[in-house]
């Protein structure tokens, strides 16, 4: 177990280089060979938000933890942020995760193989027309997920809530057991685009309808709360054009779950809150993953810095 004042030494020595004569550098090494569970007395749990290709500025976060040595006692995952959150709590590193999601939409040529579905599978599928939506979930993140994803919740390193919208009753469906890839996909389903995903009954489409960066789903029994919120404005400046037809789906999307992070925030906050300053980008621009990923460095320093301040006044 590592303890609040060692948390606080190790986030101090990752932001400004060294102290009481520990390195970032050495903290990366040691928590590559040991990672620590700090303890829940001195803890905090993790809510990952959705908000597509700008869920990418969550990965500095997950490698700033990896430098720290420590890990969450506890993740809540909404859409993307149950992906990358996932992947984390199967035993990813964040530099893993990196690695993985930055190949995926760089390699363009291995990205088209993989859609092929060489497995035996056809085209049809993964793409009908004829569906609710285009893409069905489950075999596209089948195909292109890394084979370290847990099989089921319980399979999973770290405990994890997944955050998906029952259609019909048109609330807020927590999933934290069973299979766990059908959890993802239904947390994922975006209308028109991923095809609803039945669980149990239900019909469940993207969680990011009901809560986007789900912070308060976790119990109120005093371990701090971490949130990372990445629905922030696809626009980085004013523009007096009318937009396209995709542009004002897309952009629609985007306004609902910002707007419902900022009617929760109004109500209650988490300890801590990153909001990655990645606003030029746009919600569905994946393929500019690393440009992402570098724009939201900086949150990963403002997470290290803001876990060390929380647990000194706890």
């Amino acid at each position: 177990m590592i303890h609040r004042r060692e948390l606080m030494l190790a986030a101090a020595a990752a932001g400004s280089g060294s102290i009481a004569g520990l390195t970032s550098e050495s903290l990366s090494a040691q928590s590559e060979e040991a990672p620590k569970q700090i303890s829940k007395e001195d803890g905090f749990r993790l809510a990952l938000g959705g908000g597509a290709a700008k869920a990418f500025a969550h990965i500095p976060i997950l490698e700033a933890m990896d430098d720290l040595g420590v890990k969450p006692v506890e993740i809540a995952g909404t859409s993307m942020g149950s992906i990358l959150g996932a992947f984390y709590a199967s035993g990813m590193s964040g530099r893993e995760i990196r690695q993985f999601a930055v190949d995926l939409f760089t390699q363009k040529t291995q990205l088209i193989q993989k859609l092929f579905l060489t497995d035996g599978r056809t085209w049809s599928s993964l793409f009908n027309v004829v569906r609710p939506a285009i893409i069905d979930p489950l075999v596209l993140f089948e195909t292109l997920f890394p084979p370290s994803l847990a099989e089921r919740f319980s399979d999973l390193k770290l405990p994890m809530k997944i955050i998906a919208t029952d259609f019909y009753t048109q609330s807020q469906v927590i999933l934290e057991e069973g299979p766990l890839l059908p959890a993802i996909a239904a947390s994922s389903a975006l209308p028109m685009l991923l095809t609803p995903v039945r669980i149990d009954g239900q019909v469940l489409i993207d969680g990011g309808f009901v809560n986007p960066t789900p912070f308060d789903v976790f119990p109120d029994d005093g371990v701090a709360t971490v949130a990372v919120d990445v629905t922030g404005s696809d626009f980085a400046e004013r523009k007096s054009g009318l937009p396209s037809g995709l542009e004002t789906w897309i952009g629609s999307f985007s306004i609902t779950l910002h707007s419902l992070v900022a009617a929760k925030l109004a109500c209650t906050r988490p300890d801590v809150l990153i909001e990655p300053p990645i606003g030029r980008f746009k919600t569905m621009e994946f393929f500019k993953i690393a440009d992402i990923v570098k724009a939201a460095e900086p949150a990963g320093e403002t997470f290290k810095r803001g876990l060390a301040n929380l647990l000194e006044n706890r």
